[in-house]
């Protein structure tokens, strides 16, 4: 017995999970796209306005006015010219500051009166008045700004300056801000969006699911398993495209290896069904019930059940199980039961002689009897010597001789030929199911001579290279040809219902080892039946044991 993990009962539903792990999860990924976007925000404002201002501070550095207030020897003062001319350029560039800074780094214009003259606070021009260009953010007199700094140089080419141009942090937080404002809203609009669609998924979820919540499911998982490995019959379960979705341990057991019928978990199945109607379809669409399967190369008695949702097929589920223990049996039943009409018939013609034979002893009528008994002897002896001697199998001589009593007792000429001698077979299970075709075919040749002025059945036997043919022939009515292609098919018949069983029985008998059944008939002209039965003679037994000739009786 398998033991399986019992599910445990959840106090929520699974669609209230499913919204709010989806909700969750789209509030964390925002949550995190927000720092990601807002740290990018604040890198690219900050980039664009270190290129802006070490721009301004190249132009600056450029211009003839403040190369020329860099040359003058006089000292800094904050009523001069370039004061005035940088405090207006700064108001129009929406900038902090506009410093101008000799090489001894300091001040000739601030936006704080106060610092001109004063050294230049931050520590960062030092590069500028090498020659370089750049942007730098330090902390100086007006809290901490992002500075861009370009050298300065006199006509001859030689460093006399430096310009920095700079835009204090507090300057850009409005603009931070209302960055950080639109995409807050286009966040929200997708938080929005997402917890519609997590709403939309718990509905889909829940209908897909027919309702039930993930223990419900559970617990009928764990209820298949047990439920397949307690059936004894083998189940294989497919989609529509005849791939394997499930084998239980049954049909592992009765198909043996299948690995090397390839029959396997996400393999296509071959398997001999009816065509269905839609050409577009690989299995049948229609039900069967105790239908012969073929799988993994051997025959099995099974069921067959589509599976179908909004009106399409989306696969099938197969049950069966071992049919030959089964067959074996009726087989042996089926014979048993000749057996018995042959009998039967054999007792009724002896009853009947030893009624003559006791009328003639009443009457005293001792050369009379004593011809009687005469012509009976030589009667059976050439009756029973012919099948006897040609037919080896005794069981099979035994049903043939009774079939023959039980033709006359219908007023029927059955006729006997063994063309080669007929050894004794190997095993009984070859003699039952030829004794059960035999007496199938035989029965169906008797009722189709109800109506025929002078009923004849022959019966040829031949045994060659291990097969046996046999042909039974009879004069009766015929079969339509629009019947003859169905004959052979479980319950087909025309002797009214519950019939149809005996050739079907036959077709299945002969199958089952690989035989040949043919069949030819004209109406009014009678039926022809042939049959291929492999036939192992026992040890030592050969059809060369009689002497070859034709027996007809």
């Amino acid at each position: 017995m398998n033991d399986y993990p019992w599910p445990r009962k959840s106090p929520v539903r699974l669609n209230t999970l499913a919204a709010l792990l989806a909700f969750i999860t789209i509030m964390a990924s925002l949550a995190v796209a927000y720092g990601v976007f807002s740290d990018q925000l604040w890198r690219g404002i900050t980039r664009v306005q270190q290129d802006r201002v070490v721009n301004v501070a190249t132009t600056l550095a450029r211009s003839r006015e403040v190369i020329e207030a860099l040359n003058r020897d006089a000292p800094p003062s904050p009523d001069s010219d370039i004061e005035r001319r940088m405090e207006a350029l700064r108001e129009l560039l929406n900038v902090n500051f506009i410093v101008l800074v000799n090489p001894q780094s300091i001040r000739l214009t601030h936006p704080n009166q106060k610092w001109i003259g004063h050294r230049f606070r931050g520590g960062d021009e030092g590069p500028a008045l090498r020659g370089e260009r750049y942007a730098s953010l330090a902390i100086g007199t007006l809290g901490t700004s992002i500075r861009g700094f370009a050298p300065v140089h006199d006509d001859s080419g030689d460093i006399i300056g430096a310009v920095s141009v700079g835009v204090t942090l507090s300057h850009l937080a409005p603009l931070r801000a209302a960055s950080h404002q639109r995409l807050l809203f286009l966040f929200l609009a997708i938080l929005v969006i997402g917890g519609l669609g997590s709403a939309w998924l718990a509905r889909t979820i829940r209908r897909r699911l027919m309702g039930m919540e993930p223990d419900d499911i559970a617990r009928l998982v764990a209820e298949r398993r047990v439920t397949l490995d307690a059936i004894h019959e083998g189940v294989i379960a497919v989609d529509a495209e005849a791939r394997v979705t499930l084998i239980n341990p049954a049909a592992r057991l009765l198909l043996g290896d299948i690995n090397a019928h390839n029959i396997r978990l996400g393999e296509k199945l071959e398997v001999l069904l009816p065509a269905s109607y839609q050409e577009h379809q690989v299995l049948s669409d229609r039900p069967m019930i105790n239908r012969r399967m073929l799988l993994g190369g051997q025959s099995f008695l099974g069921n067959y059940q589509p599976m179908q949702a909004d009106g399409r097929l989306v696969g099938a589920v197969m049950t069966f199980r071992d049919s030959h223990e089964m067959q074996a049996l009726a087989e042996e039943l089926t014979g048993v039961r000749r057996y018995a009409e042959a009998l039967r018939a054999t007792t009724h013609e002896f009853k009947n002689k030893l009624h003559v034979i006791l009328g003639l002893a009443q009457l005293e009528d001792l050369p009379a009897l004593r011809q009687y008994l005469q012509e009976l002897v030589d009667y059976r002896h050439a009756v029973s010597e012919s099948i006897v001697e040609r037919v080896r199998e005794p069981v099979l001589a035994g049903f043939l001789i009774g079939k023959q009593s039980e033709a006359r007792e219908k007023g029927i000429t059955l006729s006997v030929e063994a063309e080669t001698p007929i050894p004794q077979a190997s095993d009984g299970a070859t003699v039952h199911a030829l004794v059960s075709i035999i007496g199938n075919l035989l029965e169906n040749a008797f009722e189709a001579l109800d109506t025929s002025d002078d009923p004849r059945v022959a019966i040829h036997m031949a045994l060659e290279s291990r097969t046996l043919s046999l042909q039974i022939q009879d004069n009766g009515a015929g079969i339509a040809l629009e019947r003859q292609a169905q004959i052979f098919e479980h319950g087909v018949s025309s002797k009214g219902e519950r019939r149809g069983l005996g050739l079907f029985l036959v077709r299945e008998q002969v199958d089952a080892v690989e035989g040949s059944l043919s069949l030819y008939s004209s109406p009014g002209q009678g039926t022809l039946i042939e049959v291929s039965y492999p036939y192992h003679p026992a040890n030592g037994a050969s059809h060369a044991d009689a002497a070859s000739g034709r027996t007809r009786q």
